[in-house]
């Protein structure tokens, strides 16, 4: 599986131009706030954004989830179909399950010592020539490395497992982590190419807060400082400064600034604008 997460957990991720057009167009009427230098305007994003896809190309097998579902960290959210890898699996386990060869080598192994021990107290009651006992003797330590390639092989098809796991894993999408499904862009029994999105997951909480200041604004944050934000559907909610951008925008003077407003029901929508106002932190 493999996802392209669009996070920014230093820069902020909308230039100034961006942001300014994200927010144009959306008339809130918020007096007290508007008229305070401590208040902000700013936007809600969800924390994190994947677009998520398999690791190889295949036909879907099978679709988990649609868009608003919820989902959780390496939740499968689709299949594709697997059928050769399944029998591969089935195969490495039939070896690795099977223990016949180390058993047959080691009674082998256990007959040619038994053997040469015979043939030693032959010789030394001189009852056979001594190159028929170093003949069985070389046949016993070749029996016993025989168990030990037995046992090496049973090491192998065990690694074969793991490699068979692997490979059939690949055939599944999993949830990168917490959010919600935003987009899924293929049905079932669809051919998926390689590289392809199939499932676009947001995290939802904590929610990113991220507004502009001006450049004298700057001294008055630090990481951890709470503030109020007041949304555009109505409610306000405490947020915590994260990441203030080291690096003011020359064009305009003013500096990112990014918090996290915590949404553990899913409540608070994300893409939605805002008024931050910063003054409860000092």
């Amino acid at each position: 599986m493999f996802c392209d997460i669009m996070d920014r957990n230093y820069t902020m991720p909308l230039t100034l131009h961006h942001f300014r057009t994200a927010l144009a167009g959306i008339a809130i009427s918020i007096p007290a706030l508007v008229a305070s230098q401590e208040v902000s305007e700013c936007l809600v994003q969800a924390s994190e954004v994947a677009q998520v896809g398999a690791a190889g190309r295949g036909v879907v097998a099978q679709v988990h989830v649609d868009r608003a579902d919820r989902v959780t960290r390496d939740q499968v959210l689709v299949e594709l179909e697997a059928s050769e890898e399944d029998m591969q699996v089935d195969l490495a386990r039939l070896r690795v399950g099977s223990d016949v060869a180390v058993r047959l080598a080691r009674a082998r192994a256990e007959t040619a010592e038994l053997n040469a021990e015979r043939l030693t107290t032959l010789v030394q009651r001189k009852l056979v020539p001594k190159s028929e006992q170093e003949a069985a003797a070389l046949e016993a330590r070749s029996a016993r490395l025989e168990e030990e390639d037995a046992l090496y092989q049973m090491e192998v098809a065990e690694v074969q497992l793991q490699a068979a796991l692997a490979a059939r894993e690949r055939k599944r999408v999993r949830a990168p982590f917490d959010g919600v499904v935003t987009d899924r862009a293929i049905s079932a029994g669809e051919l998926y190419n390689e590289q392809g999105t199939i499932v676009t997951v947001a995290r939802i909480d904590p929610l990113h807060v991220d507004a502009y200041l001006p450049a004298s604004r700057r001294a008055e944050l630090a990481v951890g400082q709470t503030a109020t934000v007041t949304l555009e559907t109505g409610g306000t909610h405490e947020a915590v400064v994260r990441v203030i951008d080291p690096v003011l925008d020359a064009a305009t003077g003013t500096f990112g600034v990014r918090l996290d407003l915590a949404n553990p029901d899913g409540a608070i929508l994300a893409g939605q604008s805002c008024f931050l106002d910063l003054a409860v932190g000092n």
